[in-house]
């Protein structure tokens, strides 16, 4: 009885033996496939620091009076740039797989996704408004839901402040879209076209 308990052992631990040599076949087998994949993504990674780069070079002086927009700009691009590129090594990584696949899954289970993305897309579209709408910029001093600091950075999900103490405070977009704001940071008022021709015409006289 003990006998035919440790042959059963034995063959279970074969079992196991060859599953997991299986698997170390199928991996070293893929290995080059991955390996593809992460060099793709890395040019696509290079490719989005690029576009931003040649973004700023283009449009930074007809831009200087509005940097959110730039930075939107330079966001939007990068970020849609690393999307195809996680695409196309994730189609290299996973022989036979096609974006097609990837839609149709998401088709399947788009309500539970819905759900799951609900606050994630709240956030992006309401980042995307406060970079075009510019409530306030990169610098200001602003107070929203009680909190008091230094703008400095305004992401795509949240908005990152540095508090007087020097704490970093992370606003959702949803939320600071949504509340009111008050900006301390004084601005200088932009001349209209009735000052400007005004002034001109005085220069002239």
């Amino acid at each position: 009885m003990m006998l035919s308990s440790s042959f059963v052992s034995l063959g279970h631990y074969g079992q196991m033996v060859s599953a997991a040599n299986e698997l170390m076949r199928g991996f070293w087998a893929h290995t080059p496939y991955l390996m593809m994949a992460l060099l793709l993504f890395f040019a696509f990674w290079l490719l989005a620091q690029l576009f931003k780069w040649f973004v700023g070079r283009l449009l930074g002086k007809r831009l200087a009076a509005r940097p959110n927009v730039l930075l939107l700009l330079k966001r939007i691009g990068g970020t849609g740039i690393l999307l195809i590129g996680f695409l196309c090594a994730l189609v290299v990584a996973v022989p036979g797989f096609t974006p097609g696949q990837l839609i149709s899954t998401l088709g399947i289970g788009s309500v539970a996704v819905g759900f799951a993305f609900k606050d994630i897309l709240q956030n992006l579209l309401s980042g995307i408004l406060l970079l075009v709408n510019e409530p306030f910029r990169i610098g200001d001093n602003i107070t929203s839901n009680g909190f008091t600091g230094v703008v400095e950075d305004v992401q795509i999900r949240a908005t990152t402040l540095r508090g007087e103490d020097g704490s970093r405070i992370v606003i959702p977009n949803a939320q600071l879209f949504t509340a009111p704001i008050t900006v301390h940071t004084g601005r200088p008022p932009q001349p209209s076209a009735s000052q400007t021709t005004d002034s001109h015409s005085e220069e002239t006289l």
